[in-house]
């Protein structure tokens, strides 16, 4: 609870900074508004502070206005909720908690207050901003130098997916971590992905050849498909010769 003499010296800093006259009926105002909203006397005086350091110093001079309970009670909620943020739950001595609930509502309000660290012991990695995660994340997967001084390499090692499509698709041709596509469309068409990969492609996976054809056999359906395309050739000339 803020007392009637916390609430006159809380608007005593603010009209030493926006030149206010302060009267009984301003001090009963601000009492009444910041305890119905249980602002405690400490955070109240860091939300005056931000509003003129920060929120009023941001704005052009003809802009500016003078602090009112509703911007003391939205600030300093914004505190309290900052100060929350890396909460770490202190439990007691013992494999028993029989009072959690009013222990973690109380720690809580400690912790909002300003009167309790968030975390008791530091955190290795406290929550923050999304680039300073990603800052620490990008390490992973670094090569670790063998000697001191010695650069780490600057690529990542790339993690390969577990079977078929950890591979890319002999057949089809599909990038590593895309499904099979049916063969026989044009670029201007998308192809339809298959729910199963290709047969090679999982034959690759597993260390094997992608064919199981034996060489005799490739060759033997090589030399076949090339007399086919002499004949075809031969076909198609003799009825060139008939037809002129």
């Amino acid at each position: 609870m803020i007392s009637f003499e916390e609430a006159g010296r809380l608007l005593g800093l603010a009209a030493a900074r926006d030149q206010r006259t302060v009267g009984d009926a301003d001090i009963l105002a601000w009492h009444a508004d910041l305890n119905a909203a249980n602002v405690t006397y400490s955070v109240a005086e860091q939300a005056l502070t931000r509003f003129y350091a920060k929120d009023m110093a941001s704005l052009e001079p003809d802009q500016r206005r003078r602090v009112t309970t509703p911007d003391i009670i939205g600030i300093a909620r914004k505190i309290r909720a900052e100060r929350v943020v890396d909460f770490v739950y202190e439990p007691p001595t013992g494999d028993e908690d029989p009072h959690y609930l009013r222990r973690l509502r109380n720690q809580l309000e400690a912790t909002a207050n300003g009167e309790r660290p968030a975390a008791p012991e530091r955190l290795a990695i406290s929550s923050g901003k999304p680039r300073d995660m990603k800052a620490l994340t990008d390490l992973i997967g670094r090569k670790v130098p063998d000697e001191p001084g010695e650069e780490p390499a600057a690529e990542v090692v790339a993690i390969r997916r577990p079977g078929p499509l950890g591979v890319a698709c002999p057949t089809c041709k599909a990038a590593i971590g895309r499904p099979c596509k049916v063969d026989g469309f044009s670029d201007k068409r998308r192809p339809r992905e298959l729910k199963n990969p290709h047969s090679a492609r999982g034959r690759v996976a597993r260390g094997e050849p992608a064919s199981t054809e034996t060489p005799e056999e490739i060759e033997r359906r090589r030399a076949a498909s090339l007399a086919a395309l002499e004949r075809l050739a031969e076909t198609q000339t003799e009825a060139q010769e008939e037809a002129s």
